[in-house]
């Protein structure tokens, strides 16, 4: 019989207490990595294209975390998400404009503005969307989304249609003596942004209404049985969502300096889907490795080849289908493989795995761009990728080495992975005999 010795704490409170000590300042410490990451990022990348492209990243990564509160935390899947950032860009706009014309405003907190927009087309649209949850719900954001889009086109002088509305973000007077006409001095902005909306997204998830959205992830009837209505949560969750998605918007209005109905297209929310699964939606920092990555892939990857599009929905299917946490779930793998100091067990099958992905690659995306170019570029002279040795893409030869590149790749990850997977699990395995416990 465990005894316990009178104003001393149980061993299992102490060592949780200490297991929660110790988190939190593990939890501190990646908080102020992430911080330190944004600060020294524009001196990593000091052009103008790289710093349109980080500010482009944060904007994507605060309206992915802002869907990921609807998606992984309550599990609603919206498809009109976008709609509103849409709502926020266009409220930025309109307060850029009234702060050109004299409005004693820092220019600085426009995407507030835009975060106060899409909370109140959140509460508004979201009164009718979130009586309803799974497929209906789904059903009922994408004829939302469509519906406010044809809107949008169909009030050009509202919208601006095709064309556009345009504002001056260096209109205004100065804060703190800085504009926001150097590139660097928005990519701060967004920076600043990204680091408090992350911050207070995570606290959310933290708070009794974070809680309560997961339960009614997990089990709503359970949760109505206890009092809650799974309906209210889901009303709140949204409205808190949908405030950080119109921050987002706000962003890229002054990033951009224009916003046209292509706002709220169905596309742009089709695309924070893709980028929120692709990164994970069961860790907190997934959407943002999803923003980060889908955002290279539409802006750098665009600009090398025409298959871009292809590459990114073979990503995400291949996720989807193999590794459903996403790029943080195989990342988390690889962090605890290398937390037990077992890594040594793995990196032998790990290496066989990534030889045989190589090759699958590279014959895959030969296979893709030569397919390209004969298709689209019939009148050119289209040549193989340079590990096929420069062959004529119109060549049998190049067709037959890629196709021999894909296939040896295919089966070497056929054989070598089911060795990979069992180097991972057994290496996060539990030390000790069986039955043994600390």
């Amino acid at each position: 019989m465990r005894m316990r010795t009178r104003g001393l704490p149980d061993g299992s409170a102490l060592c949780a207490s200490i297991a929660n000590r110790s988190g939190d300042r593990q939890r501190a410490g990646l908080w102020m990595a992430f911080a330190l990451a944004l600060i020294v990022a524009p001196w990593l990348f000091p052009s103008a294209a790289s710093l349109t492209l980080l500010c482009q990243i944060g904007t994507a990564g605060i309206l992915a975390l802002s869907f990921n509160l609807l998606l992984g935390q309550t599990g609603m899947l919206s498809f009109c998400h976008a709609t509103y950032a849409g709502f926020g860009a266009f409220a930025a706009v309109w307060c850029m404009h009234r702060i050109g014309g004299g409005w004693a405003v820092p220019m600085a907190l426009v995407p507030l503005a835009g975060g106060l927009a899409g909370a109140l087309g959140g509460a508004a649209l979201g009164f009718v969307t979130t009586r309803r949850t799974g497929l209906t719900f789904a059903m009922i954001t994408l004829g939302v989304a469509e519906l406010v889009w044809v809107g949008a086109t169909m009030l050009p002088e509202w919208f601006g249609g095709e064309r556009g509305i345009a504002a001056d973000r260096t209109s205004g007077a100065a804060w703190f003596g800085l504009t926001l006409g150097p590139q660097r001095n928005v990519y701060f902005l967004v920076a600043a942004w990204l680091f408090v909306c992350a911050l207070a997204m995570y606290c959310l998830t933290r708070t009794p209404l974070g809680y309560l959205a997961r339960a009614v992830r997990d089990n709503e009837v359970r949760v109505a049985f206890l009092g809650p209505s799974p309906a209210t949560v889901r009303y709140r969750m949204q409205i808190l969502a949908t405030f950080f998605a119109g921050v987002a918007g706000g962003l890229n209005a002054l990033n951009f300096e224009l916003v046209s109905a292509d706002a709220f297209s169905l596309e742009r929310s089709g695309a924070v889907l893709v980028f929120t699964v692709l990164g994970g939606t069961g860790y907190f920092a997934g959407p943002l490795i999803g923003a980060a990555s889908g955002v290279f892939a539409t802006i750098v990857l665009s600009g090398m080849t025409r298959a871009w599009q292809l590459y990114l929905g073979l990503a995400f299917l291949v996720v989807v289908v193999f590794a459903p946490g996403g790029l943080a779930g195989i990342g988390a793998a690889h962090v605890r493989a290398c937390r037990v100091g077992r890594w040594r067990k793995v990196w032998r099958p790990y290496l066989a795995v990534v030889i045989a992905l190589a090759l699958l690659l590279a014959g895959g995306v030969a296979l893709i761009e030569m397919a390209y170019h004969v298709r689209l570029d019939v009148e050119t002279v289209a040549h193989a990728p340079f590990w096929l040795g420069g062959f004529d893409a119109h060549h049998p030869v190049a067709w037959a080495l890629a196709a021999a590149y894909g296939i040896s790749g295919f089966v070497a990850l056929r054989l070598s992975w089911p060795a990979l997977a069992a180097a991972l699990r057994a290496s996060t395995a539990p030390a000790g005999p069986a039955g043994g416990g600390a």
